[in-house]
């Protein structure tokens, strides 16, 4: 991932950070540092907060880059929106006098008429006081649930290069929320304050995370027989919609088309009868109900077949994708390609998923690629078939790309992929296109 995009992801996730908050994020990049402490503070002016920033030796790199996102510095620091401390300040202060300090920004804000507080520090100023100090600073502040009180946000800064793995463990520990890429994440290793502050806590560390391990896997037990409920539901719902367009599909061959051929049958008698007794105005009324019934079976007909096409129940996969494909190329001018086997057969319940992934990742190729090219390929073995569909569009090039501008298409393709069993991939790069390759058990 380049590094704007990751910047990007780390922006996201600030932007979710709120009152009541108190986080901490790891970076190894002063360009990362800035990035974290310049969006945490623009966020928070835009909000009307009272923001402080406790900085190792980028405070100025943080102000250049709030200046280059719009930001008037000068004018937040003069109205005290804004304060910021630099390393030979921060020194000045010890970790027991930042605790009051925080509680005076904090009601200082209130009493000014701020919409809130948040602080950001870059905890590399505390470093002189040892790891003990540290973390209990960080402990005590959730103690006194100054967050909660006060309805401000805290985020804690740590640079990977200076700050040792049993450091960086220990301050994960203290903080109930960790920045990690683009999520916000809610800490499974957090140890409530009361408890770490308690003097016989190293007799019970051990303990703690034995329980914590049994909760984790409590949790993982959980998710997964939620997501076997949620796949079973799933495959149960595919099912009875299936079933429906079959049955509707059905309604309208047995009923309208029936019902519209006899009213066809019927015209064409007045017709006949109008040979020997002619009116024109009867006639020219019957010639234009012969082509509305011829309009309307039509319409049915293209309806029963979006439905469920019959061919696909008599002659397998490849003919009911020719036939949509050329009905796509109709309607949008964009040129599909079939390629596979005709009359290799998956099965029912594979070959109707497979139709619909196809049938759904042509509409997200009209909705979003501009492509004027598609191409679909169906392979199969004794054990799977694979279905893949590629295009020659613009391409999206980061995932959350895909998820905002193709939105639930993708979901409902992979969940009937995951449904059967299978597996659903997709790969795409800005303006090269994208493919999707969809790969399921085969059934009989």
């Amino acid at each position: 991932m380049d590094a704007e995009n990751r910047f990007e992801k780390v922006r996201t996730a600030i932007e979710q950070l709120g009152p009541a908050d108190h986080a901490c994020t790891l970076y190894d990049r002063l360009e990362e540092e800035v990035a974290i402490a310049a969006s945490y503070i623009r966020i928070g002016l835009e909000r009307g907060e009272l923001c402080v920033c406790v900085a190792d030796d980028g405070a100025e790199s943080i102000l250049d880059a709030l200046k280059s996102e719009g930001i008037d510095v000068d004018a937040a620091l003069r109205q005290g929106r804004l304060a910021v401390f630099e390393k030979p300040l921060a020194q000045n202060l010890q970790t027991r006098d930042m605790l009051g300090k925080i509680e005076e920004w904090a009601q200082g804000a209130r009493d000014a008429g701020h919409t809130g507080f948040r602080i950001i520090g870059e905890m590399t100023w505390a470093l002189d006081g040892g790891l003990k100090d540290l973390a209990e600073f960080e402990a005590r502040l959730n103690l006194n649930r100054v967050w909660q009180r006060h309805a401000c946000a805290g985020l804690c800064q740590f640079d990977m290069r200076r700050f040792t793995p049993r450091m960086l463990r220990e301050m994960i520990i203290v903080h109930p929320l960790v920045v990690i890429g683009g999520r916000v994440c809610r800490n499974p290793y957090y140890v409530p304050a009361e408890q770490y502050l308690s003097p016989d806590w190293p007799l019970h560390e051990a303990e703690w995370m034995m329980t914590n391990l049994e909760q984790l896997e409590q949790a993982e037990s959980g998710l997964r027989a939620s997501q076997e409920r949620y796949c079973s539901l799933s495959r149960e719902l595919v099912k009875l919609q299936e079933t429906e367009r079959r049955d509707i599909a059905r309604e309208l061959h047995d009923r309208v088309g029936q019902t519209l051929t006899a009213m066809r049958i019927n015209m064409d008698l007045i017709r006949t009868r109008l040979d020997k007794h002619d009116d024109a105005l009867i006639r020219a009324r019957n010639e234009d109900c012969l082509q509305l019934i011829d309009s309307t079976f039509n319409a049915v007909r293209n309806v029963m077949y979006d439905l469920r096409p019959p061919m696909l129940d008599e002659y397998g996969l490849i003919a009911p994708l020719q036939w949509y494909a050329k009905q796509f190329t109709e309607r949008t001018g964009m040129r599909v390609e079939i390629r596979g086997v005709e009359g290799w057969r998956w099965g029912p319940e594979v070959e109707i998923a497979l139709f619909r992934i196809a049938q759904e990742a042509l509409n997200n190729v009209a909705r979003h690629s501009g492509a004027k090219n598609v191409r679909i390929e169906l392979r199969g073995s004794a054990e799977e078939a694979v279905l893949t569909v590629e295009d020659d569009g613009v391409g999206l090039d980061t995932e959350r790309d895909r998820v905002e501008k193709i939105g639930y298409g993708l979901i409902t393709m992979r969940e009937r992929a995951e449904a059967l069993g299978g597996t659903f991939e997709t790969s795409s790069e800005k303006g090269r296109g994208m493919r999707i390759t969809v790969k399921v058990p085969r059934k009989q």
